[in-house]
């Protein structure tokens, strides 16, 4: 009989790969009602971490620098000395001026699932839907951690990401 897991980590938890002025900005100038939920305040983007809050983080992509945000995904490996399956993951995030163009999950160092080009652009932190925000792993057997890596691009002169949540859906056959 299958059992289903479900673990999210918070948005804060995500990290972008390339860091530094040449991917990411620090803007003070931004509008505030464009990404916030907070419009009375202007927020700084770092150029080295983003710009965490206590609902997510924000990224500011420079013009036509596509990065990696890498999110761990909390893992119930054993459950009755069996190993955990992944179904699929799960990212709540919203990308304004740029798009989602490809999605990695890694079991510890393996790859177990690759989407390649998606373009999903837009508001995607409230409900979940498959191949926009939802992506199908179906892996048996989780030997170690689940990482989830989402690939954005930003269009023009660049693109505000704000990463609310991720998660994974894992089943266990005990």
């Amino acid at each position: 009989m299958a059992k289903q897991f479900v673990s999210w980590v918070h948005g804060y938890a995500a990290v972008a790969e390339w860091m530094g002025s040449d991917v990411l900005q620090f803007d003070l100038t931004r509008d505030p009602t464009r990404s916030p939920p907070e419009p009375d305040f202007v927020p700084a983007f770092s150029d080295v971490n983003g710009w965490r809050r206590a609902w997510g983080s924000f990224f500011r992509l420079r013009g036509e620098k596509e990065n990696w945000f890498h999110i761990p995904i909390p893992t119930p490996q054993l459950v009755e000395d069996r190993r955990a399956g992944l179904d699929r993951v799960m990212a709540l995030f919203r990308i304004d001026g740029g798009r989602l163009q490809h999605v990695l999950v890694f079991d510890g160092p393996r790859l177990i699932s690759d989407h390649p080009g998606l373009n999903i652009s837009g508001d995607h932190t409230v409900d979940l839907i498959d191949n926009e925000n939802v992506f199908h792993v179906d892996h048996d057997e989780i030997a170690f951690g689940v990482g989830f890596s989402l690939n954005f691009k930003p269009l023009g002169n660049g693109a505000d990401l704000y990463i609310a949540s991720a998660g994974g859906i894992f089943f266990h056959n005990i």
